[in-house]
């Protein structure tokens, strides 16, 4: 029992030495991440899209976090359905991050969220040029990032070059990086340079008056408590638990000791003995009464069913 005992102790301080390591693990992680760069797209500013996926699909609703720059003009933040759908614009808050950047947190109802903003980048005439960089709030398995050359571009060069590209069938062409294992705080830059002479976008959106109206208004969502509360709820549950098991073995070892005391003391002596000895199979071939058969016990001298003498062997 003892070992028992020391086996559930040495349990619960393993469970208590490896929670905290797992629960280091950021609860917002992304698994992916795709970063859209268009220049010029529908303004003379560069849109900017920002597509991720929470590596934890579990306790949604729940608040997600980026970082964009601190003057940029944030239009977008909501989440994608899982038809490919995006759901209506969600209220987002932003605080001031430092180092010219800002946090905007709003809630998500799907493991994939969508944001946009503007930012005015581009500098130059006909020769322009663009430095941008983007700050990971999250850790993120793997980034793609995207630029799109405008559609009137010529001689358009990226630092750091790259030869994986594509073009849609609009004619837009697309240079794109990949980055993996990308950790919270790391800067991600990139810089375009290319002539334009045409001062128009790549699309034209419609004057305001075409746009169709829409009344739908943002759903209103329930956020849960946050993962990090869940964290410290689970370590105390398995705390809490590994107490229960250990406490419950120390009662059941006291308890059969007061047991097996209580025993002894209703029993004479030689009665205890002898059941200590049965309990542990140390005893000997059964012995019978040679006149009545009845089984006759290792210190029964006379039978007890019929009174007649053990014989001696």
């Amino acid at each position: 029992m003892r070992k028992i005992l020391v086996g559930a102790m040495a349990a619960l301080l393993l469970i208590v030495s490896l929670a905290p390591a797992a629960f280091a693990q950021d609860a917002n992680r992304l698994s992916q991440l795709k970063i859209s760069i268009w220049p010029e797209y529908d303004t003379p500013t560069v849109l900017v899209l920002l597509d991720g996926t929470l590596a934890d699909k579990t306790n949604l609703p729940r608040s997600v976090s980026l970082l964009i720059p601190s003057n940029a003009n944030l239009t977008v933040t909501t989440w994608e359905n899982a038809d490919g759908s995006l759901a209506p614009e969600q209220p987002n808050q932003s605080v001031d991050a430092g180092d010219g950047f800002t946090r905007v947190t709003f809630t998500i109802n799907q493991p994939n969220y969508h944001v946009e903003y503007y930012h005015d980048l581009l500098k130059g005439a006909p020769d322009k040029s663009m430095d941008w960089q983007f700050k990971s709030a999250t850790p993120v398995d793997q980034v793609l990032l995207e630029v799109q050359q405008p559609l009137k571009a010529t001689n358009f060069v990226l630092t750091p070059t790259t030869s994986t590209t594509r073009t849609d069938a609009s004619g837009f062409k697309y240079y794109s990086y990949q980055f993996a294992n990308v950790t919270t705080g790391q800067v991600l830059t990139t810089q375009a340079k290319y002539t334009k002479s045409d001062p128009n976008p790549s699309f034209q959106a419609p004057p305001s008056s075409q746009l169709p109206s829409s009344s739908a208004s943002a759903p209103t969502t329930t956020s849960t408590a946050s993962s990090s509360n869940d964290n410290l709820l689970l370590l105390a549950g398995l705390v809490g638990l590994g107490l229960i098991v250990i406490l419950g073995i120390f009662v059941y070892q006291q308890r059969s000791r007061a047991v097996e005391e209580l025993t002894a003391n209703k029993m004479s002596p030689r009665q205890f003995q002898r059941q200590r000895r049965r309990a542990r199979g140390t005893e000997g071939a059964t012995v019978f009464c040679t006149k009545c058969g009845n089984p006759l016990g290792p210190d029964d001298n006379f039978c007890p069913k019929c009174g007649a003498q053990r014989r001696v062997v």
